[in-house]
């Protein structure tokens, strides 16, 4: 009887949002998958990620798949174990079924047209080593890195707010997890109080950023949030910089009602962060970039050297200048084509 009931609740869901034969066939396959790894439902042990939310099918908006997946797998978002990853629009649906203990994976894929299932072991540690990630990536293709670097840090026990940033980012690498611990150095070092906001400027851009973004509500549309390059003479010009300990940013605290802040520039340590992990700056920049296989396995292996220290930012982040702020300063500091560190005194 219960398994009746459960099927009629899914037909009933499917027939709310969708229509025609596709709708069926992907439920049937998420069925197919959860026999496939021999889960059950409900299991704390079975993770559900998908793209639906953010992608359409067929012009449709893919929210309805979410009760569908999560009637199917017993994964809720509450349970912290139905997880999504950002696409654009235009990409097909698709749903990772995972299993912790196994590392098993099944990837549903539906482009509006035609479905297609792959059983995949996506083994995070064995994903460290060219190898490894050859196998995987054999069967997955360009969305490897975002399936495995997602997957095995829910398996890890990674944070939900630190797997909140990497569902922005659409994957885990070490650029979401120095943002993830800048914006707690933030929190610790620079507590707001009443009547003040934060402001980041994201200078130079790299990963972090949407890491800083999501944790502290700062966005470009809000004001709160500016992003500049520095040209290679700029970068020359700040006292210290080496490619094992770079600048990171400016931080203001700005307090509205006296209408003057706190300006703090951070540098991140690359250095402690290769160590930790015992990746190189060679392994991590290596000739051939991204087709270079040491350029992805270098950074999974940076990924989980880091997680014991999401929230020991501490060793990692520092403070190389703070200055009192004007309004004036602020606006220089925030406007294009001229070089915060300048306006704060920083550079030589």
């Amino acid at each position: 009887m219960k398994k009746l009931m459960n099927a009629i609740v899914v037909a009933l869901l499917l027939a709310c949002f969708c229509h025609g034969v596709w709708a069926a066939d992907v439920s049937g396959l998420v069925q197919d998958g959860m026999r496939e790894l021999k889960a059950e439902k409900g299991s704390p042990t079975l993770l559900a990620l998908t793209n639906a939310t953010y992608v359409k099918v067929n012009g449709r908006t893919t929210e309805g798949y979410v009760d569908v997946i999560q009637e199917i797998t017993g994964c809720s978002i509450g349970r912290g174990n139905l997880l999504f990853f950002h696409r654009p629009v235009t990409s097909p649906l698709k749903v990772v079924l995972f299993t912790k203990e196994t590392k098993n994976g099944v990837i549903i894929t539906y482009d509006g047209e035609n479905t297609g299932t792959a059983k995949v072991k996506m083994d995070g540690d064995k994903a460290t080593t060219p190898d490894g990630w050859k196998q995987i990536w054999k069967k997955i293709g360009p969305d490897t890195f975002t399936m495995v670097t997602i997957t095995n840090a829910w398996a890890k026990g990674a944070p939900y707010d630190f797997i909140k940033c990497s569902e922005f980012h659409n994957h885990l690498c070490p650029g979401v997890t120095t943002g993830y611990q800048i914006a707690q150095f933030i929190l610790e070092r620079y507590p707001l109080h009443k009547g003040e906001t934060y402001a980041w400027i994201a200078c130079p851009p790299w990963c972090k950023d949407d890491a800083v973004q999501i944790l502290l509500d700062l966005t470009p549309g809000k004001k709160s949030l500016f992003v500049k390059n520095l040209t290679a003479e700029q970068i020359k010009a700040l006292p210290g910089e080496k490619p094992t300990d770079s600048i990171a940013g400016v931080v203001v605290v700005w307090n509205n009602k006296s209408n003057k802040g706190k300006a703090a520039a951070l540098r991140y340590n690359w250095g402690k962060a290769w160590q930790v992990s015992e990746v190189t700056a060679e392994q991590f920049k290596p000739k051939g970039g991204k087709k270079n296989p040491l350029f992805w396995t270098s950074r999974i292996k940076c990924n989980w050297g880091l997680m014991p220290y999401l929230r020991k930012p501490e060793g990692f982040v520092r403070v190389v200048k703070e200055v009192e702020v004007t309004p004036q300063m602020y606006t220089k500091m925030t406007v294009a084509g001229i070089n915060p560190y300048e306006v704060i005194g920083l550079t030589k």
